[in-house]
């Protein structure tokens, strides 16, 4: 197995030619990436992760940007990034391409400082929301290399569409699909913000969900088994907990993970310890392969970076549209 360090992949704005070039020797966390999906606000997280380690030269956050799956949650950017460039009011996306789009957005709502890549393909297909569509059975592009490696299927063989079997199911499907197991296959990218942390010789590496980091699911994609319990409990603000201007005092706000008239927002109060519980486990993870291990994980402080008020409005518009952990 080579080095995950040997594939070249460009920066967004294609001043940098190989991003990953500068990772040899040090230990990188990379993550599949496009703009306005289900999953964006781990961003917080992700922040929060690269801030806590600014001054470990030794470690790296790369965001590779990817444009698979067809809708992204928000209505804007349903038909994938670069119909959102041509669509957005403003027009500061414009004469952008799909990368640069992704850049933009995490940075302008996020202030995220890390490095976005140029855009590569992460799937053999398209992934949809349509019941009946089936991963795998289509052949749309070629998948870059590099994540044909990450993955573990360029060794497989292909089948009559130019396609390696996948060990597959869409969680959206009507009826439910069963994954197939009976022949050599892989699973690809279940949705945007799956994670790869990669040792400093790039020939290992640990595979985290794609919800890990929103704080409601473990490495795994399970929901955490005190998050279903606690999200069941309805939040009961207390009577003096009320403004004169009607409002709920900002304590109780942040406390409670609400917003001034009671509508919880992200990160709710059971999310800030999903995702203080979630920096814990990775920073743990990320300080073995530092070789600097810590017992419990050094976890950053509980101080998180809110997104600007626009994004907070999406995540409350967001809401249930889709079943948690599901929404790619």
């Amino acid at each position: 197995m080579g080095s995950a360090y040997d594939f070249k992949i460009a920066s967004a704005d294609g001043e940098n030619p190989d991003i990953l070039d500068d990772c040899k020797g040090k230990v990188t966390l990379v993550f599949n990436i496009a703009a306005g999906c289900g999953n964006y606000p781990q961003m917080i997280a992700l922040k929060a992760l690269d801030e806590h380690y600014k001054d470990e030269d030794d470690f790296q956050i790369r965001a590779i940007v990817v444009d698979d799956f067809t809708c992204h949650g928000y209505g804007e950017f349903n038909d994938g990034l670069e119909a959102f460039a041509e669509n957005e009011e403003t027009g500061e996306y414009k004469n952008l391409d799909a990368s640069q789009v992704a850049e933009k957005y995490a940075k302008n709502n996020y202030g995220v400082g890390f490095q976005f890549s140029e855009l590569t393909n992460g799937r053999f297909d398209k992934h949809v929301y349509d019941p009946k569509w089936q991963p795998g059975a289509q052949y749309e592009q070629e998948m870059d290399p590099f994540w044909q490696h990450m993955v573990d299927c360029a060794h497989l063989e292909r089948d009559e569409n130019n396609l390696p079997h996948h060990k597959e199911a869409s969680p959206w499907a009507d009826p439910p699909q069963i994954v197939d197991d009976s022949k050599p296959g892989f699973s690809g990218l279940q949705g945007n913000f799956e994670k790869f942390l990669i040792s400093r010789d790039g020939q290992s590496f640990t595979r985290y969900a794609n919800g890990f980091l929103l704080g409601e699911r473990d490495p795994k994609g399970e929901v955490f088994p005190w998050f279903i319990e606690g999200h069941t409990e309805e939040v009961v603000v207390p009577p003096d907990s009320w403004q004169e201007d009607g409002q709920i005092r900002p304590e109780v706000r942040e406390a409670l993970g609400l917003d001034g008239f009671g509508n919880s927002v992200y990160p709710n109060a059971l999310q800030r310890r999903g995702i203080t519980e979630s920096l814990a486990i990775l920073c743990a993870h990320i300080d073995t392969l530092l070789g600097e291990p810590t017992e419990d994980g050094d976890s950053p402080e509980q101080q998180w970076t809110l997104p600007t008020e626009s994004v907070q409005a999406d995540h409350l518009e967001y809401g249930d549209k889709f079943q948690v952990g599901k929404g790619v």
